[in-house]
């Protein structure tokens, strides 16, 4: 037995010897018949010792206690469950009927296997040990050892989007939602407490899913009001009597996070927010509270983003993807920026060339990429202005040392202040410069077009004026562009991605179990790719092999 017994208890497991280093000889016979030498489960069952090894593991698990199940194993059969994109269930089924993953899994023709929930034990723990990263890395490494990635190249990095596994809710619909998992699991962790202060009408009203559709305006409100009432009542009889662990419960956390975005409270009148609620920490489902909401464009969704980031290099045939992580949805690109450079640099893979698409080139990230030696390239926004060409800041003469402006018709500035970014008011590299116009607009022939308002034109200066206007006249150049096509081939790795591995789906819910997610599915694309790139290699020798006489 596996794991999968003491589903939902704390046990203590130890780490056995139960590794077989050789194939076994029934399953090396066949196996060896049957797959090509750069099959990617021939490649792992010949080299799996040279990329995983017990030790890897050990943190993980305790000195004594019973035996648990050989966490190689499990590893790489998660590993190939996303290289195949198929469920635990399924996973678990073909590990113990097909002959490629056994002869990989180091097992013989006759193993039976383990349940297949003992995936998703391991999967927990690997992440309450902070060893999501270990396979992606093991096979990282891998890949350099052969010599397939190179020191200090290229690479290129994209984001898309991943569809959570909550479903897309009304506000009405949230609070209600919320209440249910928060009744349902307030009365499992402390059934005398909730039967003697609930009211049997919460139980009624709460216990089963509800819907808003074909409501009228007027019952939306009326359900609201009534929902946002029982919320804080609830809330109020937890705080005042609920056991500590009642109190701890996520879903109480939840509960009282909801209520806080979608109602107020003053004076016991309780009162819907009147505007739906913005911001980055606006939870959209009880069932995954880290679901953000986002929209790009004209696509809208609720999970989150992953970024790839891969080798870019010119005379190679195959990439290798480099990292790969998940963000809220609602994380901009060029707040992923540093992360990934930080990651990169930590592990010994920092590029000397990014290549990345506008998202991620702010001013800031152009001057933070060049102190650590990256150059970032990627086109910059030219900015949201909606002022008319030959009116835009870009049309403005500005001399940052001597505090200057000039606008396109000679007008000089009548003042210059320095103050915060509004995204980062704590940040002292992130400080603005604020130039006002005022009287020199006044009688302007220009005005209508420039400034129509009374106090006349005001410019809002990045800290990173001169980082952005440099890359701004780069990128119209004609170099630039050919070189910026380097950046194109990413985005064939993320439909690789998503189309072949499942990525454009969260198969779990929380944003850690998401990028662990993304690591395993980074992880199972380098695996095929280590497989072409050594087909490659032995095809390349074997073409540069010089011929030979038959007798």
């Amino acid at each position: 037995m596996g794991e999968a017994a003491c589903v939902g208890k704390e046990e203590r497991m130890s780490l056995q010897s139960n590794w077989r280093e050789e194939i076994p000889e029934d399953t090396a016979v066949v196996g060896q018949q049957i797959l090509a030498e750069d099959n990617p489960y021939r490649l792992v069952g010949d080299r799996v010792n040279d990329f995983l090894r017990l030790e890897d593991f050990r943190a993980m698990y305790s000195e004594v206690g019973r035996g648990a199940i050989c966490p190689i194993v499990l590893s790489l059969v998660i590993l190939f469950q996303f290289l195949e994109n198929v469920p635990d269930r399924e996973a678990a089924e073909r590990a113990v009927a097909r002959i490629d993953w056994k002869y990989a899994l180091h097992m013989p023709l006759t193993w039976q296997g383990f349940h297949y929930a003992d995936l998703s034990n391991f999967r927990r723990r690997l992440l309450e040990h902070g060893a999501e990263r270990l396979v992606f890395e093991r096979i990282l490494e891998w890949a350099r050892s052969l010599g397939f990635i190179k020191r200090r190249g290229k690479q290129r990095s994209d984001s898309t989007h991943v569809l959570g596994r909550v479903e897309r809710m009304s506000r009405l619909e949230l609070v209600w939602e919320t209440m249910r998992v928060a009744l349902r699991e307030i009365e499992r962790a402390a059934p005398k407490w909730y039967g003697e202060v609930v009211p049997a009408t919460f139980h009624d009203v709460y216990v089963d899913r509800h819907s808003d559709w074909r409501l009228s305006q007027e019952e939306v409100r009326k359900g609201m009001q009534k929902t946002g009432k029982d919320g804080f009542w609830l809330l109020d009889h937890l705080d005042a009597s609920a056991p500590e662990k009642v109190l701890a419960l996520p879903e109480v956390e939840v509960l009282r996070e909801v209520w806080e975005q979608q109602f107020t409270r003053r004076g016991g009148k309780v009162k819907v927010k009147s505007t739906p609620i913005k911001g980055k920490e606006v939870i959209c489902s009880p069932h995954d509270p880290q679901a953000r909401w986002a929209k790009k464009r004209s696509m809208q969704w609720v999970g989150y983003k992953i970024h790839v980031t891969e080798t870019a290099e010119d005379d190679v045939k195959v990439q290798f993807i480099t990292d790969i992580a998940a963000t809220a949805a609602n994380d901009t690109d060029g707040e992923a920026t540093g992360d990934i450079q930080t990651r990169l640099i930590e592990r010994g893979l920092r590029p000397t060339e990014q290549y990345v698409d506008q998202g991620y080139i702010t001013g800031l990230n152009l001057a933070r990429s060049a102190e650590r030696g990256i150059e970032l390239i990627g086109r910059s926004s030219l900015g949201g202005s909606t002022k008319p060409e030959g009116y835009r800041q870009k049309d403005f003469t500005l001399d940052l040392d001597a505090r200057r402006a000039v606008c396109p018709l000679g007008n000089e500035s009548q003042s210059w202040s320095e103050r915060s970014a509004p995204e980062a008011p704590d940040d002292p590299e992130r400080r603005e410069v604020k130039v006002t116009f005022g009287a020199a607009c006044e009688a302007c022939s220009a005005r209508s077009q420039c400034a129509p308002g009374k106090s006349g034109r005001s410019l809002n200066i990045s800290a990173f004026y001169d980082e952005l206007s440099a890359r701004r006249a780069e990128q119209e150049t004609e170099q630039f562009k050919q070189r910026l096509r380097r950046r194109s081939g990413v985005e064939g790795t993320i439909f690789g991605l998503t189309w072949c591995h499942g990525a454009r789906r969260a198969r779990y819910r929380g944003q850690d179990k998401m990028h662990l997610q993304a690591l395993f599915t980074g992880a199972a694309a380098n695996l095929k790719r280590i497989s072409r790139a050594a087909r490659a290699r032995r095809e390349c020798q074997r073409r540069a092999r010089p011929p030979t006489l038959e007798n």
